[in-house]
Formats: C-alpha cells, structure tokens, sequence
C-alpha cells in the first residue's frame, strides 16, 4: 500500500510538471502552422491561447534566446486583436528584461502604434520620439520622425496640413 502511494505521488508530481522545454516548443509551433496555415485572421480567443502559450514559455524559461521572440509574437498577436494596453505591457515587458534584444527598437515603433491603435496620442508620440531618440540610426527612423507631428491627425486635417505647407512653400518661392 504504502509503495501504490508513493507511486501515485511521483506520478502526480511528474504530471504537475508538465510538458518539457521542447515539447512545449512543439506545442508553440504546431498551433502557429494551425492558425497561419489559414486565411482567416485569428480570433480573440486564438490569439488569447497562443499568447498564454508565449507567456508561459516566457515565464518558465526567462533565460533562453526564444523567449523575447515570443513575447514579441504575443504582442503582435494581441495588438492584432486590438488588446492593446495587453501588447503594450508585453513591449514593454522585452525592453526592461531584454534590452540587448536586436527587435527592441521595433518594439518602441510597434508600441507607439498600439497607443495610436488606442487613441492614446500623446504616449504614441513619446513612444515614437523615444525609438527615434534611442536609435536615430534605425531604418525606420527617419519616417517615423515625419510621423510624429501627424499623430492623432484624421486624414481630412493631414490633407489640410500637406497643402498649407505647399502653399508656404509656393509662396516662398
């Protein structure tokens, strides 16, 4: 009786490890396949499950090179879905513990574009103004510099904007 117990308890606390690194791994990849193999954008739900996939793996394995890889597909995942104050924890989440990933540049552009998703622009414009001050000489840095001033603009006072400015420039001439 007393070895059918302890048999029992080691095989409850095998179980209550779960699946191993590489089996979870597996477990990322095979439900991204499922959801990419098809056209139809992913869900609230989907996107819900594999960002708790990411953030798990994240959380049990801080130190392996996957883990800012993924915890930037749960971000883009959510921003997808428009849970953005949930994308914007997980940016910001990479650029305090991974601030030597080589993405993290992208994740000030995509977080101020969540804050823009979310008619935050004021944090739009500080996230932007913060990627183009920490890498001005990111590919995107240029654009994302003429970006600024026009945050929060509708396309009617964009419009209005480009053509008071070819009118100076017409008149200065």
């Amino acid at each position: 009786m007393k070895r059918t117990a302890l048999i029992l308890i080691l095989a409850a606390l095998v179980a209550a490890c779960g699946p191993s690194k590489e089996e979870r791994i597996d477990q990322i990849e095979n439900f991204e396949d499922s959801i990419f193999e098809s056209a139809i954008a992913a869900d609230e739900a989907t996107a819900d499950q594999l960002t708790a996939l990411y953030t798990d793996f994240a959380d049990r394995y801080p130190s392996d090179s996957l883990t800012p890889q993924y915890l930037l597909k749960a971000a883009e995942v959510q921003s997808n879905v428009m849970h953005t104050d949930r994308a914007i924890e997980l940016f910001d989440r990479i650029i305090a513990d991974y601030p030597d990933f080589e993405d993290v540049p992208i994740c000030y552009f995509l977080k101020g574009s969540a804050y823009e998703d979310n008619s935050q622009f004021d944090l739009a414009k500080q996230a932007y103004q913060t990627f183009v001050d920490k890498y001005p000489d990111h590919f995107m840095a240029a654009t994302t510099r003429t970006m600024i001033p026009n945050v929060g603009l509708s396309p009617e006072e964009m419009l209005d904007k480009i053509l008071d400015q070819a009118n100076d420039t017409l008149i200065a001439q």
